[in-house]
């Protein structure tokens, strides 16, 4: 296999300081850890680097996967470099992984393991294994390398090389889609960021998957059922994609291979679904949020995804706003209504300032109305005080209010914008 030396790895990322990787390896020995390993982006960027001399190597975080406890392994990095140059940020002992920071550079370690699926869509049982037996149970050919800091060489069990050569990725197994549908979110998103297609062979996996729909619970039934890979850590992956830099390349993927059935159907089907999330972002909304409203039952899928409850709020929110609007739109009086009446109609729903938004990047029939209240109408105050008004002699009382309202409706009245 290839060989990457350690000088020439802490050479080529350059947040690595010298003799990092050394001490990482010197630590797995003195744990009697059998082996430590790259794994990650960082192996998938080394590889692409060596091919193109111009390409830029960006570490957000260092991966390592060993072959033994990470508990002990960290507290042999503490004994080498110190426990103040060694902070422990975070420990999760069900996936057997670790994130901590050395001289303020995360690096993540997992022990190598094993995963198995009894239940499609649910999280997996993990096992202590080989680091050749976690490559196995990674989502893609590319991301099924490591770089082995005792020799130097790599371990690529799945043609990663040949993948990247061919800017092509590939799930590793036939079952890969059906054990975890987040990998289809995963595809979209690696395939956008890296501008790699995805195999035919990937392509008919997730069609034929998605379509059979073999996970035991179907949209529309009890969300609180969901399988996590159709809830909860889909709501995760959803949450990366749409932030990420590529998000509207990663969409398009999505809804290219029939891949967003699994959140939603409408979401599938919807041709202008990238310029709503688009006018979304642009407004300052969540565009999560704004993916879930445009589904078929928003409120469902907000429950199925576990958003946090000011999201629901905002769904919800919005959901009301718009059933309020049908109701305008059914008595067709709304076209002679001042700008002073539609403050006073829109002001009457109490709801958070993305709901008006999302209806109007859903093209509410009265978006026009909506956009004037919320950027001009809503902004515009009273030109007197109650402090005024009772200095020329008014009595402190509810007739001050009506006057202050009157004064702000007469001079939104003025500023009549649609």
């Amino acid at each position: 296999m290839q060989l990457f030396d350690k000088s020439k790895i802490e050479k080529e990322i350059r947040e690595l300081p010298k003799g990092i990787l050394t001490i990482l390896l010197e630590a797995a020995v003195s744990a009697n850890i059998n082996s430590v390993a790259i794994v990650g982006g960082v192996v998938r960027d080394l590889i692409t680097k060596s091919k193109n001399k111009d390409y830029e190597i960006i570490m957000n975080d260092l991966d390592l996967i060993i072959e033994g406890e990470t508990t002990n392994y960290i507290k042999e990095l503490q004994k080498i470099l110190g426990p103040e140059k060694v902070k422990i940020i975070r420990n999760n002992t069900t996936y057997k992984t670790s994130e901590i920071t050395i001289n303020g550079i995360k690096v993540d370690i997992a022990e190598a393991r094993e995963e198995t699926y009894p239940i499609p869509g649910e999280n997996p049982i993990v096992e202590s294994s080989t680091i050749k037996n976690d490559l196995i149970r990674r989502d893609f050919n590319i991301n099924a390398m490591a770089i082995e800091l005792k020799d130097n060489r790599l371990i690529d069990l799945f043609s990663g090389l040949d993948a990247i050569d061919n800017m092509k990725m590939d799930f590793l197994h036939e079952s890969s889609v059906l054990d975890d549908p987040t990998r289809i979110i995963r595809a979209s998103r690696y395939s956008a960021k890296l501008d790699f297609d995805l195999s035919n062979q990937a392509i008919r996996q997730i069609k034929k998957t998605v379509n059979l729909w073999p996970w035991k619970w179907h949209v529309g039934d009890n969300t609180e059922l969901a399988p996590s890979a159709l809830s909860i850590r889909l709501k995760m992956e959803l949450e990366l994609l749409l932030k990420s830099k590529y998000w509207e390349n990663a969409l398009k993927n999505l809804q290219n291979c029939g891949g967003l059935k699994i959140v939603d159907s409408k979401l599938q089907n919807d041709q202008r679904l990238i310029e709503k999330i688009f006018i979304a972002k642009k407004s300052n909304v969540d565009p999560l949020i704004a993916l879930i409203y445009e589904s078929k039952n928003p409120i469902n899928l907000a429950k199925r995804l576990h958003i946090t409850q000011q999201q629901k709020e905002i769904i919800y929110g919005a959901c009301q706003l718009n059933k309020y609007l049908e109701n305008i739109i059914t008595d067709h009086l709304y076209p002679n209504w001042a700008p002073s009446k539609w403050t006073e109609i829109l002001e009457e729903i109490n709801v958070n300032e993305s709901c008006f938004k999302l209806e109007i990047c859903r093209e509410n029939p009265l978006k026009e109305y909506l956009k004037s209240w919320l950027f001009n109408w809503k902004n515009i105050q009273s030109p007197i005080k109650g402090d005024d008004l009772i200095a020329k002699g008014w009595e402190p009382g509810p007739e001050i209010g009506k006057e202050i309202k009157r004064q702000r409706m007469k001079l939104i009245d003025k500023k009549r914008i649609y």
